[in-house]
């Protein structure tokens, strides 16, 4: 790529200078070496500046200017600072609107509002560690960072200007050896090879764990959480024996946030017994934690102060407020070796004498709400994440509220979006421009926008889904919608629900999610604020056409015939959806025998683990952890023919132009010998 130019500043001896450069070349003074490298890759580019220094210079800010092509149409993404911050594609002309200045004090330290002058002009786009510039539906390029172990990236998109900017954060560096200022992938290419390519280069720890479903507290009992509600959640789940995963325990256990040692009167017969309980029905235990922080009104804040960052005038720093705690709560300083012995003990106790399986890392952010010096917040934040996942060792860990480019490789599963809500969008927090917000289409968009990451730095977690119709304002599309985004884009998917309270219709939409298994995503078009989402999984080809918006959308679909709720569709006309609703069709391949879909999984026919035919026998197998009866519809040549399905006779019948088998199938179905 060419014009490609860089600044550096930096102080020797109390006198701020600057030293331009380009990557074609070393530039050097009297003072240090900037050495750049690029290496081709595929497809691509790898660009390398190291900064090597000849006298005691401390670094302030770097920055490369890259020139980018930015049409009418693009759509621009940069990766919002943490879990929570909206994150979504945008045109030229949209904005990232800034904070309401009233609204700082109680919401600035969730995100890079401290770190980041944001104008708030239209064309003019902020975020961390990557982001693109999308020119067509299958072509976009990628600016990816791959050393944010030594300092967080800035991208920054300028559309007027057609210019993308990285600014790498060193102030305060003091390198007394070379120091790698930049280390970053460029790539141009389909969102599968770009980003396909950037977790190469990337070379993250494999992934130890397949895509889980699970229950968790938090949104339908928040600290109300008690002994009794989980033992009558555990009860319920048995039950309808739900092939779940995971059960979790959210945040209310714990006397206070930062007290982890010990239990709130709530649950008397401890943690141990509580993770012995979940462990008899099956399932993994999961415990919440907040581990970087501790509230007002804890013993940890209060017996130990010296183990907090703290700020210019020796205050403990801020790293939020929450008034379903105690008001403000405070950051952990992860250096302290105080402190890592204290979570080891905690995580000691957690995991090896309670016996929980996976822990859920609530605030990780405040890991680097401020920086020692000499040291940058993104080296912070990577060293706490390397510390969590070493003395964590093989037990699961669920990351949430992290910036995104330490938990790389770190986590099992992280969450890539803000907590769902009991509401489709909070308007007030909307208004005041809070990017980290509890918002249900904000948590949907951030689930579509970075769902590049699924399978590859983490299994994304998209938040809960919601089916009850009771303790929230949802409408039934909403939850439908919800639930169904969360199906075709995670790797772990949890509900919070008493399923026990569940109509008919609910609990048999809740169980058409099994068996669960990840989809790979080959395109997300928009079409006004409706998606289609493209998907594969298990050989079988399925869109998602989902609405987000107030009013009717039309979705194009691309040629061929489609499987929807027992029936067939062409695909030549546009997909007519309601306000908030979602369907989800399966394509039919087109080809001979095929199973066209059932009516027993969310995913049509992805119950189905084995199909076959011989002649004009036809015989298939549905996954033990299939939990429905319904019906399964497959295509055959013609009416000429007996056919028979599992040993069974059946009629052909005509579908429109196809000809069909319509075949009732019990919880399951297995072929006769």
């Amino acid at each position: 790529m060419e014009n490609v130019r860089g600044k550096l500043t930096y102080r020797r001896e109390g006198i701020v200078r600057t030293l331009n450069f380009g990557l074609d070349r070393q530039t050097e003074n009297d003072d240090l070496v900037i050495a750049p490298t690029m290496c081709a890759t595929v497809p691509g580019e790898r660009w390398t500046v190291t900064v090597t220094p000849r006298t005691v210079v401390k670094l302030l800010t770097a920055e490369l200017r890259v020139s980018v092509p930015v049409p009418p149409s693009s759509r621009i993404f940069v990766n919002g600072y943490q879990t929570w911050t909206e994150s979504r594609e945008l045109g030229p002309r949209d904005r990232i609107p800034s904070l309401n200045r009233l609204a700082r004090s109680r919401c600035s330290a969730y995100g890079d509002y401290e770190y980041v002058t944001n104008p708030g002009f239209p064309g003019r786009f902020h975020g961390w560690t990557y982001g693109y510039v999308r020119t067509k539906s299958d072509l976009l390029t990628l600016f990816g960072s791959l050393a944010e172990q030594t300092g967080f990236t800035l991208v920054t998109v300028t559309a007027s200007s057609g210019r993308v900017t990285l600014q790498k954060e060193c102030g305060g560096v003091m390198p007394g050896e070379p120091y790698v200022l930049y280390d970053v992938y460029v790539g141009t290419g389909t969102d599968r090879e770009t980003f396909g390519r950037y977790f190469e280069l990337l070379d993250l720890r494999p992934l130890r764990t397949p895509p889980l479903t699970g229950w968790t507290s938090w949104y339908n009992y928040y600290t109300g959480v008690t002994e009794e509600i989980l033992q009558h959640n555990l009860d319920a789940l048995s039950e309808h024996q739900v092939p779940l995963d995971v059960f979790q325990i959210d945040d209310g256990w714990q006397p206070a946030i930062g007290d982890w040692l010990t239990t709130n009167d709530k649950f008397p017969d401890g943690m141990g017994a509580m993770a012995e309980a979940i462990h008899r029905r099956g399932y993994k235990a999961g415990l919440w934690l907040a581990p970087f922080i501790a509230e007002e009104k804890s013993d940890l804040l209060r017996d130990h102060p010296d183990w907090f960052l703290s700020d210019e005038r020796g205050n403990p720093v801020k790293a939020g407020y929450n008034p379903g705690w105690s008001g403000f709560f405070y950051s952990l300083d992860v250096a302290n070796p105080a402190v890592r012995s204290y979570l080891q003990d905690v995580f000691n106790l957690v995991l090896h004498t309670w016996h929980f399986d996976l822990v859920k890392l609530d605030f990780l952010y405040a890991a680097c709400r401020k920086a020692p010096e000499g040291n940058t917040r993104g080296q912070v934040m990577s060293e706490s994440m390397r510390f969590l996942r070493d003395t964590i060792g093989d037990n699961l860990i669920l990351g949430c509220g992290v910036p995104l480019g330490p938990a790389f490789g770190q986590v099992d599963f992280c969450r890539i979006g803000g907590d769902v809500a009991l509401k489709w969008e909070d308007r007030l927090l909307s208004t005041i421009h809070y990017r980290e917000r509890v918002s249900t289409v904000c948590a949907l968009g951030n689930t579509i926008s970075r769902r590049h990451l699924n399978g590859m730095a983490f299994w994304n977690d998209p938040d809960v889904t919601i089916l009850r119709d009771t303790g929230n304002s949802l409408t039934e599309a909403q939850r439908r919608t919800l639930f169904l985004v969360n199906q075709a884009m995670g790797g772990l998917i949890f509900t919070s629900d008493d399923i026990s309270s569940y109509t008919d219709a609910q609990l048999r939409l809740y169980l058409s999610q099994f068996p669960f298994s990840a989809k790979t995503v080959d395109e997300a078009r928009p079409f006004g604020q409706a998606w289609r989402l493209t998907l594969r999984a298990e050989n079988a080809m399925y869109v998602v056409a989902a609405n987000l918006g107030s009013r009717p959308a039309a979705i194009d679909l691309e040629p061929g015939f489609y499987y929807c709720n027992g029936h067939l569709i062409e695909g030549q006309d546009p997909l007519q959806l309601p306000p908030f609703d979602s369907v989800c069709l399966r394509k039919a391949q087109g080809a001979g025998v095929e199973l066209l879909g059932t009516t027993t999984h969310l995913f049509p026919g992805l119950d189905v683990i084995r199909f076959e035919c011989l002649e004009t026998s036809i015989g298939f197998q549905r996954s033990d952890a299939a939990r429905l009866e319904g019906e399964a519809l497959i295509a055959v040549p013609d009416t000429s023919h007996q056919w028979t399905v599992n040993g069974v006779v059946v009629t052909p019948e005509q579908e429109g132009a196809h000809t069909v088998l319509r075949v009732q199938v019990v919880r399951v179905a297995r072929p006769i010998d």
